[in-house]
């Protein structure tokens, strides 16, 4: 490996932690209030996307801004171009946290914040990675090109975007997942379950709400209902007789009892990481009679079919394979009132399966609920052969700079590999380390940012030299 590289990254590094605090600072998460023709994705993500381009620009590197759905910043010569595909987007903060997820404070040399890890502190990495290759004046064949995507999160239109406006890269990989390397990725398939009630409040209990989750691709922590005319003394007897003491508290409201559902929060690619408040609340709603009818059926019919699983067996989807494992489901986001309810699902499939078979599968599911079966995302699996020669530039790469072995990996999540071919993920968390993306208390550990900074440098390097 090039020295000059690890001690470039050494003389940065207090400008790379600098740096990475305020980046954090920027809250960029969607904003769909707020868009227009000039934020695409809110003001937020804007901001963050000009800052960073800016800071490109002031490290005398080239960088453009492709009409705030993406940037580049870039260094090289050469037709050929090497892509090093990150995003600013982040998920809501979320409750729960014991430091601001904004502020970028460090504590016991762990730096915390939204994004610090998904993936705003693997782009800054990678941002002086190019910019030691650059000070170094190593010779270079190609152009390496740091491509800045800001709606990774939600629907990656900035990738499609960037695509249609730019040219791809030949090869490359993205920072926003786990080391060594992922050449496969499983088949993300997000549908939404909605139903009209048509039926007005009765005698007794009533339905006033339920509300849970931030995100689809987030494991909910919390959700809530909140029901008019039930006896509290009830309901806090059967908490006890479920078992379910310190998972579901109920309180006195105006409106009602409101039972609040308290669950772990987790990526939705590792929901077994987590548990699930939502369909904690739904399986103890079944226990309570309330109306109207067609919500109650509703509510009694999706929670027998979910069940606590994260796998879909009882819904028929469950399958495996030996390269990516097995399906995963997560209910992400829950919205009831008196009239409508709404469910959002999040769906994990494995690379060898025919993720049209899934749909049909889930269609015949909850083809007796007489609710809407909606389809918002499908993304197909990715794969990358392991004989591939930028993948064994990059397994030499890690081998050298930490002595374990490079091997293949799966992985549940979605990059923006699955978008452009012969591109894999690298990086940045390391084997054995805990996942924190989308989590309370989400940090990076400042040794790790050095040592990724280093293994990106000599990567891109090997990639174009």
């Amino acid at each position: 490996m090039e020295g000059i590289l690890n001690l470039k990254i050494d003389e940065y590094f207090d400008d790379i932690i600098k740096n990475l605090q305020e980046f954090i600072n920027i809250p960029s998460v969607l904003d769909e209030e707020k868009t227009d023709e000039s934020f695409p994705f809110g003001p937020k993500i804007d901001e963050a996307l000009r800052w960073i381009l800016k800071k490109g620009n002031e490290m005398g590197l080239k960088s453009k801004n492709v009409d705030s759905y993406a940037g580049y910043i870039e260094i090289g010569n050469g037709p050929e171009m090497v892509g090093i595909l990150g995003h600013i987007d982040v998920v809501p903060a979320g409750a729960g946290w014991s430091v601001d997820p904004f502020e970028g404070q460090i504590k016991e040399g762990k730096l915390y914040g939204r994004g610090s890890v998904d993936d705003k502190g693997p782009i800054m990495a990678v941002l002086y990675a190019l910019k030691a290759i650059e000070d170094s004046r190593l010779p270079v064949s190609k152009r390496a090109r740091l491509i800045i995507g800001t709606d990774e999160e939600t629907g990656a239109r900035c990738i499609k975007y960037y695509l249609e406006k730019e040219e791809p890269p030949i090869c490359g990989f993205s920072p926003d997942a786990e080391f060594p390397i992922i050449h496969a990725e499983k088949g993300i398939l997000r549908f939404e379950l909605t139903k009209s009630f048509d039926e007005g409040p009765r005698p007794g209990a009533n339905l006033k709400r339920i509300r849970g989750g931030t995100r689809v691709n987030v494991v909910p922590d919390y959700a809530e209902a909140v029901i008019e005319g039930v006896d509290d003394e009830k309901i806090e007897s059967k908490i006890r007789e479920q078992g379910l003491a310190g998972k579901i508290y109920i309180e006195k409201s105006l409106e009602g009892v409101i039972l609040k559902a308290k669950g772990i929060s987790a990526h939705a690619s590792y929901p077994g990481d987590g548990e699930n408040a939502i369909q904690i609340l739904l399986n103890f709603l079944t226990l309570i009679d309330f109306g109207g009818k067609e919500a109650k059926t509703f509510i009694d019919a999706v929670a027998g079919k979910l069940k606590m699983e994260s796998d879909g067996k009882t819904l028929g989807i469950s399958c495996s394979d030996d390269i990516s494992g097995a399906l995963t489901i997560n209910l992400g986001v829950v919205d009831f009132d008196e009239k409508r309810g709404s469910l959002k699902f999040d769906i994990r499939y494995p690379v060898t399966v025919d993720g049209n078979d899934i749909i049909a599968n889930l269609k015949k599911a909850f083809d007796d609920l007489g609710a809407e079966f909606l389809i918002n995302q499908h993304k197909l699996p990715l794969y990358v052969e392991p004989e591939t020669e930028f993948i064994k530039k990059l397994q030499g790469v890690y081998k050298e700079m930490t002595g374990d072995e490079p091997k293949l990996l799966s992985i549940g999540g979605g990059t923006y590999c699955r978008y452009i071919k012969n591109t894999v993920s690298f990086g940045p968390v390391f084997p054995g380390q805990k996942e924190l993306a989308h989590q309370k208390d989400e940090y990076i550990a400042l040794e790790d940012l050095r040592k990724i900074g280093k293994i990106y440098a000599q990567a891109i390097y090997e990639l174009i030299k």
